[in-house]
């Protein structure tokens, strides 16, 4: 049986040495942890002596809680006895207590918590110095003896199994290199929200919400579709432009009123062309077109308020005339 990776850890850094774990074993490197491989009914306490003893190298998952245990101050010193290497991880920024001090003064710290995928690999390196892979049972099964006038296909089985095991390997790892690193681990494993979020800007909603109301208004204006003009209201009932909306509606809903109160006068048809001529000019003279086109709408809505009223008619075309004057001169 090859040597494996002792794994030393408080219970309560469960799933942080059960990542590491994992991580390890990706990468070819068997581990042994008293959490997951002691069987019931096994003595506790015996198993651990000898899973110590028989392993390759020690990793110790270090932190506030590993700091406070008096267990692996004890698996420690069992690893100091058998001589066995021991390679400490931070799975917090902290500090070891005078009765760690002693033994990990002249170690050299690897901090989990830095860069979690960095780490690993570096773990994984320094795993392999102490225990070469091929000590610790990847090495493929010797063919069978072959006949002297018969080939076997057994080798080419062999390496067919050993592609297929790479192959898994490597898919395993890609899936677990995308996932989220274990919550326990403080920093590199599941780092507060607060400590990677961008600090807080003003909200600019009210003003994003109002350019696209303009937006979305300026694009259905000068449609002659009522469902069009229509979706301006579902949208925004109550925005700045309902008013101007819903006389636009009115004017696309009645038509014929509509052409029959600004043309049943040979005065106000001719009216009529002259404001839209103007408007043409105005279009071509403003920088700001939209300006001038808002001013357009909500001038069709008053003239669409007037009915058939002639005198009122006349008023509004008076209005916009002098409206479109400002614009052309440039006053």
């Amino acid at each position: 049986m090859g040597k494996k990776v002792f794994i030393s850890h408080s219970s309560k850094d469960s799933k942080t040495a059960t990542a590491i774990c994992v991580a390890l074993e990706a990468r070819g490197h068997q581990c042994w942890m008293s959490s997951r491989d002691i069987k019931p009914g096994e003595n506790f306490q015996g198993t651990i002596v000898r899973a110590i003893r028989e392993a390759g190298v020690m990793v110790l998952v270090f932190s506030a809680n590993a700091n406070n245990s008096d267990e692996i101050k004890k698996e420690m010193a069992l690893a100091s006895q058998s001589r066995k290497m021991v390679i400490p991880v931070r799975a917090e920024d902290v500090l070891p207590s005078e009765d760690f001090t002693y033994e990990l003064a002249t170690r050299q710290w690897i901090d989990m918590f830095v860069d979690w995928e960095k780490s690993i690999e570096v773990l994984s390196h320094q795993v392999g110095e102490a225990v070469p892979k091929e000590d610790i049972g990847v090495r493929p099964p010797p063919p069978p003896s072959v006949s002297p006038t018969r080939k076997s296909p057994a080798p080419v089985f062999a390496i067919v199994a050993l592609l297929l095991l790479a192959g898994g390997a490597a898919a395993y790892w890609s899936t677990r290199s995308s996932a989220p690193a274990p919550a326990s681990v403080s920093a590199p494993l599941a780092a507060p929200v607060a400590s990677v979020a961008p600090a807080a800007q003003p909200s600019s909603g009210s003003g994003m919400n109002a350019q696209l109301e303009s937006q979305l208004w300026d694009s259905v204006k000068t449609s002659n579709d009522v469902s069009v003009v229509q979706s301006y209201l579902d949208k925004y009932p109550n925005g700045t432009f309902t008013a101007v909306a819903k006389a636009r509606l009115a004017e696309l809903n009645n038509p014929a009123q509509a052409a029959k109160a600004h043309t049943a006068n040979n005065g106000l048809a001719s009216m009529d062309a002259e404001i839209a001529a103007m408007y043409k000019r105005a279009r071509a003279n403003a920088v700001d077109t939209s300006a001038v086109a808002d001013e357009q709408t909500a001038w069709l809505a008053r003239r669409a308020s007037c009915g058939g009223d002639p005198g009122c008619l006349r008023h509004s075309y008076a209005e916009r005339r002098a409206e479109l004057s400002r614009w052309i001169t440039g006053d």
